[in-house]
């Protein structure tokens, strides 16, 4: 059921990205929503019965809008990185676009030569607005925290539990490659890392719910 639903909702967002212009930014939104569904379905294993199609849409119920907020704000942070790393001599847009067009690797590699320290406060910056929205969606299905509030509140317990979560990073990606695998690599990828981060809301902050 969790890598059926994986593949619908991956081909949901497939599907979004080739409406022109606002595709890439439907998908940011919506993320935030699959993901509350997964979250919801865990929450149905957890008590020991099988998730059904109802738990998997949950987040397209009534917190879809804190949610879709959630995916907005996120997307507003990375266009603003984007901006800023543009500005500073990375374009990361032109280089999606070389990729597509099928540029050589050495192409590529010329491209971003002498751009390492900027490559890595790339990453740095991203990392913290991930880690804003890891948890939000839980924090917003089962304790009914605001957009903002749940954003907050996963940011500080990534930053507090940064060790474990550093760790779980590094046990997982051998899972990762499973994802190198054509057409079904994904769909066991996605339940198993979400299955991940539900249990780590477990750990974090269902006790205080």
């Amino acid at each position: 059921m969790l890598a059926a639903a994986a593949g619908v909702f991956l081909g949901a967002l497939l599907i979004l990205q080739f409406i022109p212009y606002a595709g890439p930014g439907l998908s940011e939104i919506v993320t935030p929503l699959i993901v509350a569904g997964f979250m919801r379905a865990f929450r149905t294993i957890d008590e020991g019965e099988d998730p059904e199609l109802p738990q998997l849409l949950g987040g397209f119920g009534a917190h879809a809008f804190p949610l879709a907020i959630v995916g907005a704000i996120y997307l507003a942070i990375l266009i603003a990185i984007l901006f800023v790393m543009k500005l500073l001599g990375v374009d990361y847009e032109a280089l999606l676009n070389s990729l597509q067009q099928g540029a050589r690797p050495e192409d590529i590699a010329g491209q971003l030569e002498g751009k390492l320290p900027l490559l890595l406060l790339g990453t740095a910056l991203v990392i913290p607005a991930i880690a804003a929205t890891w948890y939000a969606p839980a924090l917003i299905v089962f304790g009914n925290a605001q957009p903002l509030q749940a954003m907050s509140l996963s940011l500080k317990a990534c930053l507090r539990n940064w060790a474990a979560l550093l760790v779980n990073g590094l046990a997982f990606f051998p899972v990762l490659l499973i994802a190198l695998i054509p057409l079904f690599g994904m769909l066991v990828v996605m339940p198993v890392m979400l299955g991940s981060a539900y249990l780590g809301y477990q750990a974090m902050f269902a006790s205080k719910n």
